[in-house]
């Protein structure tokens, strides 16, 4: 039976390069003996075997999109299919989902079943992990970005959302539970311990599969400090997630901005009391998976080290004068949705009396 490698991500570690190199590359890897399996893929990834198992065991339905034309409940039973029509001419599968990495709620019962599926093959299971301060910021940035559309503070992201109520090492032991402590393969998020400075490189080595063609990690560029809250207002008004882009894509015109770099979102009081859970985790890792060794060579940050999550008033008057010229010159289905995110931004940072009379009336006929 074929070994098959699980890849888990985590999230924001490149996950998307990585998966867009063995998709590129499937076929000479599977002239090799490897297989990236193609039935059941959205996109590059294999996504909808997680979504599976969400809607099983979590109750929770996901989007269509996800799904396109394959049907739910099928994944698992696809990917049987595809690696046994290939008999024994592979020696090695490999999944890829950076979803694995963030279900937290039934866990053990979403194992059980991966293990029931995967029966018969040895797994082992592949994360690349980011230091969690990076990790904090830059994922809480792009779920206000993204299609997600998070519309509260940075703290009830971090004490709400299911990837953070498991710490790393809480989450890797029970997925070693499930397939043995020497099968969870540990890489950091950092280049200067990647094979050659390349994540692709650096996976290829680890998981023993020919070396695929290097590219260049795909950053989402985070938003800046104010675009952050403009796209937060705009959640918070409330629009189909479906025109995100086209929304996200306005904002920038209107609101050039350099994206946020080692952003302090929280308090600095809270941030000291994450920092310490996040070292002591650290230490359990190295203890319990890494013979010892450090996860990663960086330290965590102080918070006087971070960029403060500080508004600055000038940009956001910009902004709104931006939006004025913009909206007043063009019939736009857009213009009463960033009416009301700009009347929620004039309230809350107290900027009504910057504008004019003329600005007013306009933004409240919009509405």
């Amino acid at each position: 039976m074929a070994t098959v490698y699980i890849h888990i991500g985590a999230p924001k570690t490149a996950t998307s390069t990585l998966q867009s190199a063995l998709a590129k590359g499937a076929g000479a890897l599977l002239k090799a003996g490897v297989l990236y399996p193609s039935e059941l893929r959205h996109g590059d990834a294999h996504h909808l075997l997680v979504c599976d198992l969400i809607e099983k065991y979590q109750k929770q339905k996901m989007p269509d999109l996800w799904y396109g034309d394959c049907p739910r409940g099928e994944a698992w039973s696809a990917l049987s299919s595809e690696i046994a029509s290939h008999g024994d001419k592979i020696q090695s599968v490999i999944l890829s989902s950076e979803l694995f990495f963030g279900q937290t709620r039934n866990i053990d019962l979403i194992l059980k079943d991966v293990q029931a599926h995967l029966q018969g093959h040895q797994v082992k299971v592949v994360v690349y992990l980011r230091r969690q301060d990076q990790l904090y910021s830059s994922f809480f940035n792009q779920d206000v970005k993204g299609v997600r559309q998070w519309s509260y503070s940075a703290y009830q992201f971090y004490q709400t959302h299911q990837i953070f109520s498991h710490d790393y090492h809480q989450l890797l032991t029970t997925w070693s539970q499930a397939f043995g402590k020497q099968n969870i393969l540990i890489r950091p998020y950092e280049p200067q311990q990647w094979e050659g400075e390349d994540i692709v490189r650096d996976f290829c080595q680890l998981v023993g599969i020919p070396p695929l063609a290097s590219t260049k990690v795909r950053h989402n560029e985070s938003l800046g400090i104010n675009q952050v809250y403009i796209k937060g207002c705009l959640n918070r008004v409330g629009f189909d997630k479906s025109a995100n882009e086209q929304v996200l894509q306005k904002l920038l015109e209107l609101c050039p901005e350099e994206p946020a770099k080692d952003t302090l979102y929280i308090n600095k009081r809270l941030y000291r009391s994450y920092r310490q859970e996040w070292q002591d985790v650290n230490k359990a890792m190295a203890k319990d998976f890494l013979q010892g060794r450090p996860l990663f060579e960086q330290p965590i940050p102080m918070p006087d080290q971070l960029q403060a999550y500080k508004l600055d008033p000038y940009v956001l008057v910009v902004f709104l004068q931006n939006l004025e010229g913009h909206m007043k010159n063009h019939d736009t289905p857009l213009r009463a949705l960033f009416a009301r995110a700009a009347l929620l931004l004039l309230a809350e940072q107290n900027l009504w009396e910057v504008l004019g009379s003329d600005e007013k009336s306009n933004l409240l006929a919009w509405v």
